[in-house]
C-alpha cells in the first residue's frame, strides 16, 4: 500500500517514480568513481537532489546547506561539526590571502589519533588518551582549505562533501570557494556542488584552474520519453493510470519534471486516489484540468508576492524618480511570447524594448542594464525570493528562467491581470 504522497510529486524524500536517465545518471555515478568534483546544476525542480539521494546514502556525504548569509568559514565549520571534530578553543584572526585580509577562526581540535605516518598540520600536535581512546590535539585555521583537508585527511575522511543551495551564495563567496575546491582536489576532499542556473561553466567564470578538472551534471532537459516513464513507473504503485491524457499533462507542464510530477499527485487527489486503488482507476482529463487549476493557484500566490519583491525599489531622493529597471523588464516579459521566453531574452532587444516604454528612455545606459543583469540573482536573494526566478546567462547573453514553476505560472495566468495587480513605483503613478 503506497500513498499518493510518495509515488508522485516534489518532496525532499525519493519519491517512488524516479526513473534514471543515462545522460545524467551514469554521468554522476561514474564522477562518483573519479577523483574530481562534481557540479550538479539546472532550474528548480528538476531534479539535483533527487539524483544525490538515489545514489548516495547519508553515510557517504556530508551535507551543508548554504544561505545567503553563508561565508566559506560558516561552511568549514559546519562540516567539521558535523564530523564530530571537537574544537577544544578557539579564536579570530586575520590572514593575508593573496593580498587581502581575510577573518579566520584558529582553533584547537580534538581528533582521533590513529598513529602510524598520518599527515600533520603545518601546527603543532599533542596525543593523550581519554575515555580509552587515542586523540590528538591540533592547531588550524577554520578559514583556510588547506587546513581543513589537511584535517580531514588526518581521520581519514572518505566521504562527499555536498554543497545545496550554491547559488544563494554571495559572489564573493562563490569565487573563494571556486579557488578553494582546487585545493581541496590535492587533497583528495571530493565536493559535490548543486546551483540552480543553466550555464556551462559557472565555477570557471570564477576559476579558470577548473576547467577539465571538475565534471558537471545539467539534469536538463527531460524528454517526453523520460516523463511517460514516470506514469508507467506509478501505474502498479497506485493503480492509476494516465495512459490516455499524459500528453495533456506533459504539454502543460514545460518539460519541468517538478510541475509534471504535482500535477500527477494532484489528479490522483482528484480522481479520489490517496493511497494504491483496489481497481484500476483511470485518471480523465477533467482530473487533470482540476489539477492545474489547483497548482495555478498554488504558484500565483507565490510568484505574485515574488514579483512585487522583485520590483520594489526605494527612491533615494525625491529630486529624481529611479530607473526602475527591474518593473520595466517585468512590464516587457509580460508581453513575450511563451516560445521567446523559454529561449531566453537577449540582453541587447531587451534593452531596446524597455527604452520604449520607459519613462526616461535616453537614461537606460548599458551600464544601467549591466548592473541590473549582473545583480540579477544576488538582488532576489536578498529580497526573499527563493528560489530565484530569473538568471542572467552569460554565454548566451540572455535572461533565463531557473524556476521551472514560473513557466508554468505564465503560460496560465491573466497576464494582463498581473501586471496590473503590481504596485506601481512611486513617481510613476498616473
Amino acid at each position: 500500500m503506497r500513498q499518493t504522497n510518495q509515488v508522485y510529486g516534489v518532496s525532499n524524500d525519493l519519491i517512488d517514480t524516479y526513473i534514471e536517465r543515462p545522460l545524467v545518471d551514469e554521468t554522476f555515478t561514474k564522477g562518483l568513481q573519479k577523483n574530481k568534483h562534481i557540479i550538479i546544476y539546472g532550474a528548480s525542480k528538476q531534479g539535483k537532489t533527487s539524483l544525490t539521494n538515489k545514489h548516495l546514502t547519508e553515510k557517504e556525504f556530508v551535507k551543508v546547506n548554504c544561505s545567503p548569509t553563508s561565508s566559506t568559514l560558516d561552511i568549514y565549520n559546519s562540516i567539521a561539526r558535523q564530523l564530530d571534530i571537537e574544537i577544544l578553543e578557539s579564536h579570530e584572526v586575520t590572514t593575508n590571502v593573496g593580498g587581502e585580509a581575510k577573518v579566520g577562526l584558529k582553533a584547537k581540535v580534538r581528533i582521533p589519533f590513529f598513529g602510524g605516518a598520518d599527515a600533520e598540520t603545518e601546527a603543532t600536535a599533542t596525543t593523550g588518551k581519554g575515555n580509552g581512546k587515542s586523540f590528538r590535539v591540533i592547531d588550524f585555521n577554520l578559514a583556510l582549505a588547506q587546513d581543513l583537508s589537511e584535517l580531514l585527511r588526518s581521520i581519514n575522511f572518505n566521504k562527499r562533501i555536498i554543497l545545496e543551495n550554491f547559488h544563494y551564495l554571495s559572489e564573493d563567496v562563490q569565487k573563494q570557494l571556486a579557488i578553494d575546491l582546487r585545493i581541496f582536489e590535492d587533497y583528495n576532499i571530493l565536493f559535490i556542488v548543486l546551483g540552480i542556473w543553466r550555464e556551462k561553466n559557472r565555477l570557471a567564470q570564477f576559476n579558470g584552474d577548473l576547467l577539465d578538472r571538475v565534471i558537471e551534471v545539467p539534469v536538463e532537459p527531460w524528454e517526453r520519453e523520460d516523463l511517460k516513464r514516470i506514469v508507467v513507473e506509478g501505474l502498479p504503485l497506485l493503480n492509476a493510470t494516465f495512459e490516455n491524457i499524459v500528453d495533456y499533462i506533459i504539454d502543460s507542464c514545460f518539460d519541468s519534471v517538478g510541475v509534471f510530477q504535482e500535477i500527477c499527485k494532484e489528479s490522483c487527489y482528484a480522481a479520489g486516489i490517496n493511497e494504491t486503488s483496489s481497481n484500476l482507476v483511470e485518471i480523465t482529463k477533467n482530473n487533470v484540468d482540476a489539477a492545474i487549476t489547483r497548482k495555478l493557484e498554488d504558484y500565483s500566490s507565490r510568484h505574485t508576492r515574488c514579483l512585487e519583491s522583485f520590483i520594489e525599489q526605494k527612491a533615494r531622493s525625491s529630486q529624481e524618480v529611479p530607473l526602475y529597471i527591474p518593473y520595466y523588464f517585468i512590464k516587457v516579459l509580460f508581453e513575450e511570447t511563451i516560445d521567446d521566453i523559454i529561449k531566453g531574452l537577449k540582453r541587447k532587444p531587451l534593452q531596446e524594448k524597455i527604452k520604449a516604454i520607459h519613462h526616461r528612455p535616453d537614461d537606460v545606459r548599458p551600464s544601467d542594464m549591466g548592473y541590473f543583469l549582473k545583480n540579477l540573482v544576488a538582488s532576489q536573494v536578498s529580497k526573499g525570493i527563493s528560489p530565484p526566478i530569473f538568471d542572467y546567462d552569460n554565454s548566451t547573453s540572455s535572461i533565463k528562467i531557473i524556476d521551472s514553476t514560473f513557466y508554468f505560472f505564465i503560460k496560465n495566468c491573466d497576464r494582463k491581470e498581473s501586471v496590473e495587480n503590481l504596485a506601481v513605483p512611486e513617481g510613476l503613478e498616473e
